[in-house]
């Protein structure tokens, strides 16, 4: 025993003999190897895992592709996650929720609920589980037809024809039965999938038929604030199936017309070979995610009343959502070419917008260039917003005109093909702005070019211009957003942009090497002179160009969505000097609200994100703090590169934004906070 002063002896004898020891000895060290060999097999837990105590429970209900067609048939199940449950449609257990998860045909691949899960479990706390209450049916539609399977509300000819019903008491025997094992359990969501059997039917018809169906869920789930959560169809059908077309206006409608509903957008390309109608693992697995996208919209998504109404120039942060991305959807953009792609009223987005802050990552570049984007049906201005050279994965934060088709351009000026992706962070309310804080964009114009006119700026040494009431920014603008480049760069440094007539802050906005061509999103306030200044700190000249994109008015914000852009930038986090590196696969945690003069509420924060010292390749991801991490991207590096990026970042409930790294090794992170968006 510890403190008894004893030595242990072996029973009814003396010392251990050498080679008694010796044996023991060889023994410890077997077993020390067998674990080991188990730990690096995955057969043991390195660690043990806190236990699943409570599930959230979410129904997922539809026809064919909730139910569950990623392919390949036949193909190795997924290894199961001891954190995701099912209560099936035909065996009524609380079992594990392996894939194909049972539902009430047979399903022959993937459900996006499975990927949902996964993708919502990354945020929560370990103790936490989810329920999967898999009830959706193949080749499903509103119908009144007699002797048929229907989701219309009380049209069934008989109980067993009655989907909703079924639903519903499935979803409340499984409630039960968890909660009879000992789980705390409380229902979360619906996931509805369905449209492909009901094409002939005209948009109101259909959206007067899911309507229905949302209330009445809710109301016999006594969950009137129930989030309901409506996915997209394959767009291939869609082009192919014109009466497709009536129900996924339907579908992307429904945020609009049913509060706490979200829309969750499907990608192109993501099919199975020779079907149009049905997803690939690829596609369910994308749909996945973007179900957890349009989950949290829908959460939040309390309708008019809830909030302030809109107003013309009124900002509104979101979770970033990925858009476009041309590896999985129209392939490469050739040089000299373009893509063209829809914002407005697509992942729920409001038709009346007129701008948004978009995040734009070349990568696989074949060779050197620019990507400017603008509004569908205008010219391409001169001006750039990502400058990349070849092989290069670079992001820019820009803020895009819509075009009146709803739709944005991305053109490459490169000689080679790119890959595009495309992430939105916020958008801008249409109309002529007259509140203090309000953004009114403009086509992207360059404001200043010092190869054309001042020559380079010399390490050290600054460059001011005139902004406000020329070139149609009005004479009373606060603040102005441009893309910042720094060109022709002798030695590494940084610019720092700000009000002309104030210090240069300790801030950095465009991050650069000797050679390098970097730009930056710049949120940046106007002196009393109408100018702002660009301050190198370099100990080497550059050339230094500014492309005007749009302005925030003057006046005290005080509605909701207004931006008060801050009189300088102002440092809220440096690892280096505080918290030390962020691990690969980890995330640091930044409060924001109430600290450093900015307010106690506030919906958002416009933040200059640079990683430094990177020891792999990866990219950072920044989120509202207690929601899950989007599948977008805000800054990409590879290792040893510094760089920034502006990003415009939701706030949590406790005040605060999550900065997450993907990379595989460390990496150093600053913030510098130049706004904050009003709530």
């Amino acid at each position: 025993m510890a403190g008894s002063g004893r030595s242990w002896r072996a029973p009814g004898r003396g010392r251990r003999s050498a080679e008694a020891l010796r044996r023991v000895t060889m023994r410890g060290l077997l077993a020390s190897m067998t674990v080991c060999a188990l730990l690096l097999a995955g057969v043991m837990p390195a660690q043990a895992r806190e236990p699943v105590t409570a599930l959230r429970v979410f129904l997922a209900v539809g026809q064919s592709n909730m139910s569950g067609r990623g392919l390949p048939i036949g193909g190795p199940e997924d290894k199961v996650d001891p954190r995701i449950f099912q209560f099936g449609a035909k065996n009524r257990t609380l079992r594990p929720g392996r894939i194909h998860l049972d539902m009430h045909d047979s399903p022959s691949g993937i459900s996006p609920a499975t990927t949902f899960a996964r993708e919502y479990l990354k945020a929560q706390p370990e103790s936490v589980g989810v329920l999967i209450i898999p009830a959706a049916h193949g080749g499903t539609a509103f119908t009144s037809a007699s002797g048929t399977l229907t989701w219309s509300v009380g049209k069934a000819s008989a109980p067993e024809y009655d989907l909703p019903e079924l639903a519903i008491a499935q979803t409340l025997e499984g409630i039960a039965a968890a909660r009879a094992a000992g789980y705390a359990v409380s229902l979360e969501g619906i996931l509805w999938h369905q449209g492909e059997s009901n094409a002939r039917m005209s948009t109101a018809a259909y959206s007067a038929h899911l309507d229905e169906l949302i209330g009445h869920f809710r109301s016999r789930l006594q969950a009137p604030a129930l989030p309901f959560v409506v996915g997209g169809m394959t767009p291939e059908g869609i082009d192919a199936i014109p009466g497709r077309k009536n129900v996924d206006r339907s579908h992307r409608e429904t945020p609009s017309r049913v509060v706490h509903t979200g829309f969750a957008d499907a990608m192109r390309g993501g099919l199975n070979a020779g079907d149009i109608t049905h997803f690939s693992r690829t596609g369910v697995e994308y749909l996945g995610k973007t179900y957890l996208s349009g989950y949290w919209r829908a959460a939040g998504n309390a309708g008019a009343g809830s909030t302030p109404a809109g107003y013309p120039g009124q900002t509104v942060a979101v979770p970033a959502t990925r858009i476009l991305d041309t590896r999985l959807s129209s392939g490469r953009v050739p040089g000299g070419g373009s893509v063209t792609f829809k914002v407005a009223g697509v992942n729920g987005l409001p038709v009346d917008i007129a701008a948004v802050a978009i995040n734009l990552t070349v990568t696989e570049a074949a060779s050197f260039g620019f990507i400017t984007a603008h509004a569908s049906g205008t010219g391409k201005p001169n001006a750039s917003n990502v400058n990349y050279a070849a092989g290069q994965t670079v992001p820019n934060l820009a803020v895009v005109p819509v075009g009146a088709d709803g739709k944005v351009i991305l053109s490459n000026t490169s000689t080679g093909s790119v890959q595009l992706v495309a992430d939105v962070s916020a958008y801008f309310r249409a109309g002529t702005p007259s509140v203090p804080g309000a953004f009114k964009s403009i086509a992207p114009t360059r404001f200043l070019d010092t190869r054309t006119s001042s020559g380079k700026v010399i390490g050290g040494r600054a460059v001011s211009f005139t902004v406000a009431g020329t070139r149609g920014v009005p004479a009373n603008a606060a603040a102005v957003v441009l893309n910042l480049t720094a060109t022709e760069t002798k030695a590494s440094g940084f610019l720092t942009a700000h009000a002309t007539g104030t210090g240069r802050p300790n801030a950095s906005n465009v991050n650069y090497g000797a050679g390098q061509t970097i730009p930056n999103l710049v949120v940046v306030p106007i002196g009393r002179s109408g100018k702002v200044t660009i301050s190198n700190t370099s100990s080497g000249s550059a050339q230094v160009v500014a492309d005007v994109s749009g302005y925030f008015l003057a006046g005290e914000p005080a509605r909701a969505g207004s931006l008060d852009a801050l009189a300088v930038p102002t440092r809220f986090l440096d690892t280096r000097v505080s918290s030390g590196r962020v691990p690969a696969g980890g995330s640091v945690a930044l409060q924001v609200a109430g600290v450093n003069g900015l307010p106690a509420t506030l919906s958002a924060v416009v933040v200059n994100l640079t990683v430094t010292e990177a020891r792999s390749a990866g990219f950072l991801t920044a989120f509202a703090s207690g929601a899950a991490r989007p599948n977008a991207s805000n800054v990409n590096f590879a290792p040893g590169q510094t760089v920034p990026n502006l990003a415009v970042v939701p706030v949590g409930p406790d005040g605060r934004i999550r900065i997450a790294n993907s990379s595989g090794g460390s990496v150093q992170l600053v913030a510098d906070v130049s706004g904050y968006i009003m709530k």
